[in-house]
């Protein structure tokens, strides 16, 4: 039985001939005819994922991407909802049961796959709009298969993935470093442009000559600051006694960091900065000096060999800062080296570059925050 609803009452109506090729209806209560007719526009339950995807961690841009419509669409669907968004799964059996962390992975996934099994089930109230999203006859298996996000990263040699090679004193390319780690964990595809000993105006070019990647890319990640805060050392050996700054002074590091943020904001992108591992003074200052005049380093530093920690915490609080400033997320892997015992042994001979050790913590701290935040 077609029980098609008269678009006018709302109460049942029956077929009624055609009319240009097209089924006619009849409404049995108010006596009104029409044709169904396929509205302009995206289907109501495609606004109603986007707002969903939205409202639940995914970028404008994301949910755009997986949708098949532009930004700008996105955008206008969200302004259009009246109240604020509540959301919640019915608790029915055929509902798939989800934890909390991957509700956002599981949902965008399952749009993905299966638009017919996703059904959003909208209900006007006083008191709000809520939206109620049915999940039926999924098998858990398809969170194993999430959707692959892009990420386009800017940075130094940390996040390059690069390790000191005590035995041969020489810097190279850990295998698997915290990026790769990441990339198999959660299923990323990254576009990696860190290089060795980066600082943030060589950000700024990489930047700019990589555009499109920025463009085709999900997320931009950014690591600066560890070069900008170090000094030259062998001009600091050859003459303590004369001034001497960081390659990159603190304002200006401030500055351009803020720059470059912006310029990807403006793309509508969302950028994410890591923070700075900690360095080690120690080993720091024996690597240093290995051939170089260590009395004059030492006297630069009046003695005190914990200034290069100074230093380098210096210009990690305004990374912070710069976070707090420009509205962007942050994943903090400084906590997760500090937080141990002895976070040395996460670090490699020069007290600066993490080793293998090192970038598995740092893996974590990329995932924790993915569940936590879902990029």
């Amino acid at each position: 039985m077609d029980d098609t609803l008269c678009p006018k009452c709302g109460n049942i109506s029956k077929k009624n001939g055609f009319v240009f090729g097209l089924q006619r209806y009849k409404c049995k209560n108010c006596g009104f005819q029409f044709t169904k007719q396929a509205p302009h526009g995206k289907e109501r339950k495609d606004k109603g994922a986007a707002i969903a995807l939205c409202s639940l961690g995914v970028s404008q841009n994301q949910a755009a991407k997986i949708l098949g419509v532009t930004p700008t669409s996105i955008a206008r669907w969200i302004d259009e909802v009246p109240h604020e968004l509540s959301f919640e799964l019915q608790p029915k059996a055929n509902v798939q049961k989800i934890e909390e962390t991957n509700l956002r992975t599981y949902i965008r996934q399952l749009y993905i796959e299966n638009k017919e099994n996703f059904l959003m089930v909208r209900n006007d109230y006083a008191s709000g709009y809520e939206v109620n999203i049915i999940i039926k006859n999924r098998n858990p298996l398809d969170l194993q298969k999430q959707h692959q996000l892009t990420v386009c990263a800017f940075g130094d040699s940390i996040l390059q993935g690069v390790v000191h090679d005590a035995q041969n004193n020489k810097y190279q390319l850990l295998k698997e470093n915290f990026i790769a780690i990441s990339g198999k964990r959660l299923n990323v595809a990254w576009k990696n442009y860190a290089r060795h000993g980066s600082l943030i105006s060589d950000g700024e070019k990489d930047f700019l000559k990589h555009l499109n990647s920025v463009n085709d890319s999900d997320y931009i990640f950014f690591s600066f600051g560890g070069n900008d805060c170090n000094f030259d050392w062998d001009a600091i050996a050859s003459n303590p006694n004369a001034p001497h700054v960081p390659y990159t002074p603190l304002d200006v590091f401030h500055q351009k960091y803020v720059n470059l943020i912006r310029r990807v904001q403006n793309k509508g992108k969302t950028p994410i900065l890591f923070s700075l591992p900690p360095v080690h003074p120690e080993m720091f200052f024996a690597t240093n000096t290995r051939y170089r005049n260590a009395a004059n380093i030492l006297k630069f530093m009046r003695g005190n060999i914990n200034t290069i920690y100074q230093w380098h915490s210096m210009y990690n609080m305004e990374i912070f800062k710069i976070a707090n400033e420009t509205n962007v997320p942050i994943i903090d892997i400084t906590t997760f080296f500090l937080s141990r015992i002895d976070y040395k042994d996460f670090l490699c001979d020069d007290g600066v570059h993490p080793n293998a050790k090192g970038h598995l913590l740092i893996a974590s701290a990329v995932k924790d925050f993915y569940e936590k935040y879902y990029l």
